[in-house]
């Protein structure tokens, strides 16, 4: 048993085992330094409460990641989700709460509805407009600020049924229902992008567009899947914030986005496209997240705090980048002396 958990740890990459042994460190480190309150049930419970909607987001920014892409708009999607849902419950739910499960089941179709509309608003503007990702998620997310804003007139939705608050606190095993799902729906993307033609084909056309494009891949096709995806993804998400916080705000979590990205790259996600495996985003979460608590804990400075993720971000796509450079050299330097192998030959 041992040799084989061994033969394990030798066939993870490097990545997962960099992943793995960080959230260990910082385990062990805030066990020994806030033990009595970091291994408290009702603290590991928060905590994986708290992994899901940064979760949702990061699987969102995965994608768009492997596409070459970016998706700047996912937390307005949700939050637009919420406002709708907020106003659609508002009005149809009768006053004895008799007909809040049905409603709830309506919220989730008009969840994934908003969530792939948008979603396929930004793969049109990228895909078929040709903007940039960048340009055109930011766009589209001020549009979408600016809907839940009228919606709202900058005020909150909430007082949303108890079905919905009961089964956002909800355990199964001593399990938040809400991390089970989302570990299941995490799960069912790392099958979608390695296991799956689309998924080969996003890889591929975040590698090389051109060259995919040449091979067969229908580059726009699968542009617009992977931002349709994004914002499906993002409209659940609308619906955890919904069932958690028991509200839903037009410019709510701002800062989730930039939590994104942080995880996506620590993840080993790469910006520059086609590369990484979807699966370390998990391993990169917990570690991110034992780290946000241990900081709670501590009483660390949310600035201090802010900071050290930006810096963690710079380091990592600056690290990123450098291994990018590296093995297009490595690349090119056995090209060329493949062609002086070739030429002498002759």
């Amino acid at each position: 048993m041992i040799k084989n958990f061994f033969d394990w740890i030798k066939k993870m990459d490097r990545k997962s085992a960099q992943l793995i042994a960080i959230s260990v460190f910082l385990f062990v480190l805030m066990t020994a330094l806030r033990g009595d309150r970091f291994l408290r049930p009702a603290n590991i419970d928060s905590m994986l409460f708290q992994l899901v909607e940064p979760g949702l987001f990061a699987m969102c920014i995965a994608i768009a990641y492997l596409s070459k892409g970016i998706d700047l708009s996912i937390v307005t999607i949700a939050n637009l989700v919420g406002i709708v849902n907020g106003i659609l419950l508002r009005r149809a739910v009768l006053p004895d709460g008799s007909n809040a499960t049905a409603m709830l089941l309506v919220c989730l179709v008009v969840s994934v509805l908003i969530g792939i509309l948008c979603g396929l608003l930004n793969g049109v503007l990228i895909a078929k407009v040709g903007i940039f990702p960048i340009l055109a998620t930011l766009g589209t997310q001020n549009v979408f600020m600016g809907i839940g804003m009228i919606l709202t007139r900058g005020r909150a939705e909430g007082n949303f049924p108890k079905a919905l608050l009961a089964f956002g606190n909800a355990h199964v095993g001593g399990v938040p229902v809400l991390t089970v799902l989302f570990l299941a729906l995490f799960a069912a993307l790392c099958v979608v992008i390695h296991k799956t033609p689309y998924g080969l084909k996003l890889q591929w056309m975040g590698s090389n567009s051109k060259a995919s494009w040449y091979s067969g891949v229908d580059n726009v096709k699968v542009t617009l899947m992977t931002y349709m995806l994004s914002g499906l993804m993002a409209g659940l998400c609308g619906m955890v914030i919904m069932a958690r916080s028991n509200s839903a705000k037009a410019d709510y979590g701002v800062s989730y986005v930039f939590q994104a990205l942080l995880t996506c790259v620590l993840g080993g996600i790469s910006p520059l496209g086609g590369r990484g495996k979807v699966y370390n985003v998990l391993l990169s979460l917990i570690a991110l997240q034992i780290l946000g608590t241990g900081f709670n804990m501590l009483r660390v400075s949310p600035l201090i705090r802010d900071s050290i993720f930006g810096f963690l971000l710079v380091i990592s796509i600056l690290l990123d980048y450098i291994a990018e450079k590296r093995r297009t050299d490595i690349l090119n330097r056995r090209a060329v002396k493949a062609n002086e192998a070739d030429s002498a030959a002759q």
